[in-house]
């Protein structure tokens, strides 16, 4: 009895405790019962726990509540209750029926432990959820609508331009003609920016999309798609795995990160490397070359987007690409890091999750 005793005044510390009858009539609560309800003992002896029903939870919810503990087992479950006041609060219930000679309940003993807090938090977040969903549906709508504005005037000025060259190339001086050609880039790179633009706003829909994507003829495609010029090797020298991913994402992704390492190569002997390892539950990949380098402070800047090395007239670009790369990346649970020396090359590390594949 001491024993018993001892582990009463434990539980009591502890947690907020009742007793019922076989009927579901309080015969004890304990301190913290009552100063969580706001009800006195006195005012809850003899009575049953709808003195502090909420009206949340439905007639089905109570079925099956009662349904469990009268077969003699254990529910567990979470209760919203309105206290004395008409103030809420949430409890993580455990309710054990202890039953008597014959097998049947004779009182019922509710643990409970108050979750107000954790239940108001979860439904700022589903707020928090729901409302970035709608923000960035409508962020990407606006993306479409503007772009889809953008590319039939830019259309319009890449054919004019082009005619203007086209017809009348023998009454344009060498200037003329020059500066109708910046005209030309100009529209072709404002037009790549409204592609990239798309492609951004669409990474992180329809992940519905996701199936299982060989990578190891998914990246050769990208290869032969980008058709390097003669002094550039891009070689893949390790198995690459199945990934579970958006196709479409995984071509963007290593599509982006080959077409950077090919483009912007100086050297006279260019290479381009493809490996990749297994770590845990991760597949690790590196993209290796041995191009211009990356100065270490500007690791961090090639991310965001909009922001490219060179300037717009040396090199095409509408810095969109590794800003996509990172984004696809941690949508599908991974991370990218660069690494460099200026003058030696750059690595593109990332890791994408394992599957387990039948």
């Amino acid at each position: 009895m001491a024993d018993l005793e001892n582990f009463k005044i434990a539980l009591d510390e502890h947690a907020i405790v009742a007793v019922t009858d076989r009927r579901g009539k309080i015969s004890y609560v304990n301190d913290k019962f009552c100063a969580i309800s706001q009800y006195s003992s006195d005012e809850l002896l003899g009575k049953d726990h709808r003195i502090i029903n909420s009206g949340y939870h439905t007639k089905d919810f109570f079925k099956n509540l009662w349904g469990t503990i009268k077969s003699g087992n254990t529910w567990k479950g979470e209760i919203r209750n309105r206290a004395k006041d008409g103030s809420i609060y949430w409890v993580n219930t455990t309710i054990v029926p202890i039953l008597g000679q014959g097998g049947e309940p004779i009182q019922y003993i509710a643990i409970r432990a108050e979750i107000t807090n954790l239940k108001l938090l979860e439904e700022r977040n589903i707020e928090v959820i729901k409302e970035l969903e709608e923000t960035n549906k409508e962020l990407s709508d606006f993306a479409y609508v503007v772009s889809h504005d953008l590319k039939a005037p830019l259309r319009g000025i890449h054919s004019l331009t082009n005619w203007l060259i086209e017809d009348y190339a023998d009454k344009l001086d060498a200037d003329g003609a020059q500066q109708l050609g910046l005209i030309a880039n100009r529209v072709t790179r404002l037009n790549k920016l409204v592609d990239g633009i798309l492609a951004y706003s669409r990474a992180g829909r329809n992940r519905e999309d996701r199936q299982v994507v060989d990578l190891e003829s998914l990246v050769h495609n990208v290869i032969e798609l980008l058709a390097a010029p003669s002094h550039i090797s891009v070689e893949v020298v390790a198995p690459l795995p199945q990934v579970m991913i958006e196709a479409f994402k995984a071509q963007q992704l290593f599509q982006n990160l080959l077409a950077n390492a090919v483009k912007f190569m100086d050297k006279p002997v260019g290479k381009v490397v493809v490996d990749c390892v297994k770590e845990g539950a991760l597949w690790h990949f590196t993209i290796k070359d041995n191009g211009p380098g990356i100065d270490t402070k500007y690791f961090n800047k090639i991310f965001e987007l909009f922001q490219t090395l060179s300037r717009r007239d040396e090199v095409e670009g509408a810095g969109v690409g590794l800003s996509l790369v990172r984004k696809i990346i941690e949508l599908e649970g991974g991370t990218i890091w660069v690494e460099s020396t200026v003058g030696v090359g750059t690595a593109f590390n990332f890791t994408l999750p394992c599957i387990v594949v039948d």
